[in-house]
């Protein structure tokens, strides 16, 4: 069992193929990770100001690269992992 800090990022980006097949590759190989998604349109820009969207929309991003996702694998694993990726 691992946590945010006995951890390393593997892997971050915007693809949710490759997100996807990253975690496929890594539970047919028998790692554990966990992973973190962020949406950046859902982010507040001020304390009670609303988020990013409520105040600009969504025009002009990409639908595929509003969402960044983070695959984390435990310190131990990394290495044996870091060049698959």
């Amino acid at each position: 069992m691992f946590n945010f800090l006995n951890s390393e990022s593997l892997w971050i980006g915007t693809d949710m193929k490759k997100f996807n097949e990253i975690r496929t590759q890594l539970e047919q190989e028998g790692i554990p990770y966990k992973y973190k998604t962020k949406d950046h349109l859902s982010q507040t820009m001020y304390p009670a100001e609303g988020t990013l969207r409520s105040r600009t929309g969504s025009f002009g991003n990409k639908p595929d690269q509003m969402i960044e996702y983070e695959i984390l694998v435990h310190k131990k694993d990394y290495e044996k992992v870091r060049g698959k990726f």
